[in-house]
């Protein structure tokens, strides 16, 4: 295995957030651990809990809902229609808004309306926030604003404070057998697999597309993998629940299609298998994310990276990461600039005159 590559040969912000992922979740585990213990206990009085969120934050806003099973029931919902169509939240509910650095208007315009709602209110939220965001009625924060556009930092650390809350409301954030205290290693040994995703990127970064497909919280990782390799390379990509895929979508697959599939340990009905197995028919290829002990995926023909044996919910932490590398390496590969949201393009900047977010 091989250690991240030296900052010198990496100028972007997007690699630096990338490779501190480790320091930051442990320093998140520690330091607010504490802090979620006390949401979590309100939480755990409330009828729902709704978490809310917009573009990267909508992802984890999804993971949230999946992975929090210790309380009350939890719902994601997208901030733009949380504010034009809101559900049924009452006094009896809470909603965790998150937001990467709380200044964009759908974030705290959701907030408003919960707050208006009488909802007990959460900020998940940078440690140097917008000022609109502080309006919440409790905040947990992250790490700092990113200085790139893609983030991951954020995201990453967003999902171990939703992790954080679900174990505090199963009283469980000082069980030794929680898995957090091995954590922040596991995702460090991820990242000194970084030459095995540079390969990957290098046989298929001529694609002329590329689909990911995931199940359960997983899911909300294909979309955001498709999302930051729109932002960060343009390309054509599209993110898909695994079965969803196999009901339409899978029509669209070739030999110039690069197939990721997340599929970590767990009940996928053979899925991930079978999308493997159809994809070799077609001649594309397949890159898959797993923990598996079975050789089903490999014997399809995928190529396989490692996850860790972590509990459900630190898996969509875990298996984000080597889709993060993917996506930066892939930018590189494609030339061009991993943090700018393609503000550099004059007319991507032209367009980004007529709306704000």
């Amino acid at each position: 295995m091989t250690t991240p590559t030296p900052r010198a040969q990496h100028p972007y912000f997007m690699y630096d957030a990338i490779v501190g992922q480790p320091d930051a979740i442990r320093s998140v585990i520690s330091n607010q651990k504490g802090r979620c213990a006390e949401v979590a206990e309100v939480l755990s009085r409330k009828r729902r809990i709704y978490l809310v969120g917009i573009g990267t934050s909508w992802h984890a806003a999804l993971v949230g809902a999946s992975i929090i099973d210790a309380g009350p029931e939890a719902f994601a919902c997208n901030s733009f229609e949380f504010c034009v169509s809101p559900p049924h939240v009452t006094p009896d509910d809470a909603v965790i808004v998150i937001s990467h650095r709380g200044t964009k208007r759908s974030s705290y315009d959701a907030l408003d309306v919960a707050n208006s709602l009488g909802a007990y209110t959460v900020a998940v939220t940078s440690t140097d926030p917008g000022p609109r965001i502080l309006v919440a009625d409790d905040g947990i924060r992250t790490v700092d604003q990113e200085k790139s556009a893609a983030f991951t930092i954020s995201y990453t650390t967003a999902l171990t404070v939703l992790a954080l809350l679900n174990l505090g409301m199963a009283r469980r954030l000082d069980d030794p057998a929680n898995g957090l205290d091995a954590f922040p290693q596991q995702i460090a040994d991820i990242l000194s697999n970084e030459d095995r995703v540079r390969q990957v990127v290098a046989e298929n970064q001529g694609r002329r597309r590329f689909i990911s497909a995931g199940w359960g919280a997983n899911r909300a990782n294909a979309y955001e993998v498709a999302l930051k390799i729109k932002e960060t390379s343009r390309a054509d990509c599209e993110g898909f629940q695994s079965e969803q895929l196999l009901h339409g979508p899978f029509c669209s697959l070739d030999a110039e299609c690069l197939l990721t599939l997340i599929a970590p340990t767990g009940e996928d009905r053979g899925r991930s298998a079978d999308l493997a197995n159809a994809a070799r028919e077609l001649g594309a290829p397949v890159w898959a994310l797993t923990n598996r002990v079975d050789t089903a995926l490999a014997d399809a023909g995928a190529v396989t990276f490692p996850l860790p044996d972590c509990p459900a919910y630190l898996m969509p932490i875990a298996s984000v990461v080597p889709l993060q590398l993917f996506t930066y390496h892939l930018a590189l590969a494609r030339g061009t600039h991993p943090d700018l949201f393609q503000q550099d393009d004059p007319l991507q900047a032209a367009a980004r005159t007529h709306y704000d977010l």
